[in-house]
């Protein structure tokens, strides 16, 4: 399950120190390696002027450019495969009152992280979240598809609490705060994220319901949709060339529908090529596809 730590440090380091010591100390390929970054994360989150000088920044330059950091996350710091982030939770007050929208926050909505992150509460009384977990490897990734998510425990994450939650594995139910809270998070960012699926899930039928849309797949595939929409004859060769060649499974798939979408009468040989493919997602669709055109 995700794993938390107890860290009481009182010391307190700089964003470029913190920055170091993952450079130089961290495996962040290695969830061990990340986990003993858990003080060093807390002696970064005692820093009381951490987050507010860095939004004051921010908010310097929203007058001078149009980038800038969403309501919820407030960005740190950039490393090599890494980087850290304040991330900022309203109340259940604020979320009562319609001041905010709780799918925005992705409260009450059962989801996965397609990263591992190390966090630690920074602000606030922080927190309550239920965990599950789930073996991804036996997960094709459609939507509607049953999922067995084992319920971990309930945890409300508060001061001097370093949380490690495992890429594809933990599954939580964040619930809003009492009041607002910040939490500092070390976001590993292999290359490897671009390509894994991030679900939500219904937790009373245990069924995949949603890709989270801030997806790079997500992006991607909201692209290939539009392709398929006003596309021409060099459109058809990428495609083509996406559904054969691209790691990421559901960006096959919807290449794959694309194209069909493009070449309706070249369909049958479309998803005939796609049934053949190594990842059930991909074949499984496309034999159901195959078996309308041939019904």
């Amino acid at each position: 399950m995700a794993i938390n730590v107890v860290c009481n440090t009182t010391k307190i380091i700089s964003i470029d120190e913190f920055v170091e010591h993952v450079h130089t100390q961290v495996d962040v390929r290695d969830p061990d390696s990340i986990i003993e970054a858990a003080p060093m994360l807390q002696a970064l989150a005692n820093d009381r002027e951490l987050v507010v000088s860095r939004l004051n920044q921010q908010i310097k330059q929203l007058f001078q450019h149009r980038a800038v950091s969403s309501g919820q996350v407030v960005f740190l710091a950039q490393g090599k495969e890494f980087y850290v982030r304040a991330n900022i939770w309203p109340s259940s007050a604020d979320v009562a009152g319609g001041r905010i929208y709780q799918d925005q926050f992705s409260y009450n909505v059962a989801h996965d992280h397609n990263y591992g992150f190390l966090t630690a509460n920074y602000f606030g009384p922080g927190y309550t979240t239920d965990i599950y977990e789930y073996d991804n490897e036996k997960v094709q990734g459609y939507v509607g598809e049953h999922v067995d998510l084992r319920f971990l425990g309930r945890t409300l994450f508060s001061a001097h609490n370093v949380m490690y939650y495992r890429a594809s594995k933990d599954v939580h139910t964040q619930f809003p705060p009492d009041d607002l809270s910040i939490t500092l998070n070390l976001m590993i960012a292999t290359p490897e994220v671009q390509l894994t699926d991030q679900y939500f899930f219904d937790l009373d039928s245990c069924e995949v319901i949603a890709y989270p849309p801030e997806l790079d797949g997500s992006r991607r595939i909201s692209m290939l949709k539009m392709a398929g929409l006003c596309g021409n004859t060099d459109t058809r060769q990428l495609l083509s060339d996406i559904a054969a060649k691209h790691p990421c499974r559901r960006t096959r798939l919807h290449a794959f529908e694309q194209l069909a979408t493009l070449a309706p009468s070249e369909a049958g040989q479309i998803w005939a090529a796609a049934a053949k493919d190594r990842e059930l997602l991909v074949s499984n669709s496309a034999r159901k596809k195959l078996a309308a055109i041939n019904s």
